[in-house]
């Protein structure tokens, strides 16, 4: 059996550790190993999307806001409106009421103070024979039958109903307190619906005298 004697310096000199590249395969090249950013880079990322994030959200909560806003706002406008017109409405409505019952009010006075004192008719006798130029025997003046009797007194002690040359005519279509007088050529209308609608065209009414026998 050969020996081989190993000088001493070879053997006190330490072991070579064999290098991780010595067994890969030949030709083949390991690729790099890719560097993770450092946590403070990550970080300083992260705070720029949250505060991007935060700037939209309140630009867009901004801008809700403010549409909602002028909604609201078109709607209140619209609400007052809709409300003067109501309140308008309810004045010109109650106004309208009001009138009214001052205009029934009015024909009730009349005709009880017709009723209360019916010497009345005279004067609104005298009031049609001065809106007349001149009578002559053609003329006639139309009178509730009530009132053509109490005309008819009346001339025998006012000389001025003596004197007129008139005939007087009973006309029960005529409401006590008025009369209508008629010459050859005029007429004169002065029963109280006629007046009445006189009144309450000046107030731009319309409303009707209804008839009641007195």
């Amino acid at each position: 059996m050969s020996s081989r004697i190993i000088p001493k310096e070879m053997l006190s000199a330490p072991p070579r550790k064999a290098k991780l590249d010595e067994f890969s395969t030949a030709g083949r090249k390991l690729q790099p190993e890719k560097v993770r950013p450092a946590p403070a880079a990550e970080d300083h990322a992260l705070a720029r999307l949250r505060e991007e994030a935060y700037r939209q959200g309140m630009a867009a909560g901004r801008q809700e806001a403010a549409t909602q806003t002028d909604a609201e706002r078109v709607a209140l406008k619209q609400l007052s409106e809709s409300f003067r017109e109501m309140m308008q409405e309810l004045e010109q409505g109650l106004a309208n009421d009001v009138l009214s019952m001052s205009l029934e009010l009015a024909k009730l006075i009349v005709r009880q103070s017709v009723r209360v004192k019916p010497d009345l008719v005279l004067s609104v006798i005298r009031e049609a024979v001065s809106s007349l130029a001149g009578l002559d025997e053609h003329t006639t003046i139309h009178l509730h039958p009530a009132d053509a009797a109490l005309l008819r007194d009346a001339a025998g002690e006012d000389p001025m109903f003596a004197s007129l040359p008139w005939k007087i005519i009973d006309d029960a279509r005529i409401e006590r307190g008025g009369c209508r007088l008629e010459t050859a050529t005029t007429e004169v209308d002065a029963t109280l619906e006629t007046r009445w609608r006189r009144v309450i065209a000046a107030l731009g009414r319309e409303d009707s005298w209804i008839d009641i026998t007195l």
